[in-house]
């Protein structure tokens, strides 16, 4: 609905009748001053009739006026759920990117794994051929290089699948491909109140449910304004020809204006206008009271996400330190194992402490980002309202 059609209820109406007809008849005439009767066969009559007419409710209780807005806010109400569509197609959109970002990052910590794994083979391999190492541990090197070669492939198809979904959404070719070296671009100064604040004035669900409760009383005046008197004006023009083989005219031609004005009020209808009030005033305590549980569902919803993402934060944070206390006690591990001083079980579990640390850190981030996505989606910091 185009909101600039509300307008409409302050305009007149004006309708157009046009009439053609045509008739046969036989007719047999006695005329009262006497003589021969007069008898016409297969007497042609055709009657043309033209009548435009303009009306124009000119006061009705200011009913025409609350119409215009109720129609108009209703066109906002198409708008704002418009708008929710369009929000939750970008949070759905954005998380699918991230989550290709996500993937991506995994693949390259298994890409790491697997040239630990390549570099730790190599130097088994090296180890047994000169009798410093059993063949046990070159076969178990062997086969934590191929399950590192599993994970990376398996991997890579994960991320085919994550693309394609992507695509989807995209409404893309579902097998394009795309080039993406951003990482977890994610803001860690977000502020509860600022959220809250927002969404209470932002999110579409509420403005769109305010939009409604507005509707409602304006339904309201609508029908007070029909307690009171309607006055209404309205011009006319009429234009009738009348052409005919029998009569005593043959031929008639009227036409000219016609003006007038009229007044009505409803007096009673059988409570019927009383009933309908009574329905308007419950419609507007339901939306009072969906606005408020809405509110209060939207403010659950934005604590709990940000909840998870001052945690998020925190675990980022930890499993940063985390990590570089892994590379260290890798690189400690692999130099005894180059010397004989560990044995490789223990460098396989110090490699897969660093894959896991940094598994974790980057899973810590991409929660951010979802975090971060859902709170801006509630807030209704995707779309600015007009």
């Amino acid at each position: 609905m185009n909101s600039e059609l509300s307008y409409g209820a302050l305009l007149p109406t004006f309708n157009v009748t046009a009439n053609k007809s045509f008739s046969n008849t036989d007719v047999t005439q006695q005329l009262a001053s006497g003589g021969e009767a007069r008898k016409i066969d297969n007497a042609k009559t055709s009657n043309l009739n033209l009548s435009p007419t303009l009306n124009w409710t000119v006061f009705d209780g200011l009913g025409m006026f609350h119409t215009r807005n109720r129609l108009k806010t209703l066109a906002q109400v198409g708008e704002d759920d418009l708008r929710l569509q369009i929000e939750n197609s970008i949070a759905q959109i954005s998380n699918a990117f991230y989550r290709v970002v996500l993937e991506n990052e995994r693949a390259r910590v298994f890409q790491i794994a697997l040239d630990l794994s390549r570099k730790r083979l190599e130097l088994a391999k090296t180890r047994y051929e000169v009798g410093k190492a059993s063949k046990l541990v070159f076969l178990q090197a062997q086969v934590d290089y191929n399950t590192d070669s599993s994970n990376y492939l398996t991997q890579r198809e994960l991320i085919h699948n994550v693309l394609v979904e992507m695509n989807r959404l995209l409404g893309q070719d579902l097998e394009r491909n795309y080039e993406i070296s951003a990482g977890f671009n994610y803001d860690d100064s977000i502020q509860l109140n600022d959220i809250i604040s927002s969404a209470s004035l932002n999110n579409a669900g509420v403005v769109r449910a305010q939009r409604n409760l507005e509707a409602n009383y304006l339904q309201i005046k609508e029908l007070n304004a029909q307690k009171l008197p309607v006055l209404n004006v309205n011009f006319g023009y009429t234009y009738n020809d009348r052409i005919s083989d029998a009569g005593a005219v043959l031929s008639n031609l009227s036409t000219g204006f016609s003006y007038g004005a009229g007044a009505s009020w409803n007096i009673f209808n059988g409570f019927d206008l009383k009933r309908r009030e009574q329905n308007a005033k419950i419609q507007v305590e339901l939306s009072e009271l969906q606005i408020e549980d809405l509110r209060q569902s939207l403010e659950s919803d934005i604590r709990k996400v940000y909840g998870s993402y001052q945690n998020s934060l925190r675990l980022n944070e930890l499993e940063a330190l985390n990590l570089e206390v892994a590379k260290e006690n890798y690189d400690i591990a692999l130099e005894r194992f180059k010397v004989g001083n560990t044995t490789a079980v223990e460098l396989r579990e110090a490699q897969i402490n660093l894959v896991q640390a940094e598994i974790r850190k980057i899973n810590a981030q991409y929660n951010i980002m979802l975090a971060e996505i859902e709170l801006k989606r509630l807030s209704g910091g995707n779309v600015k309202p007009e």
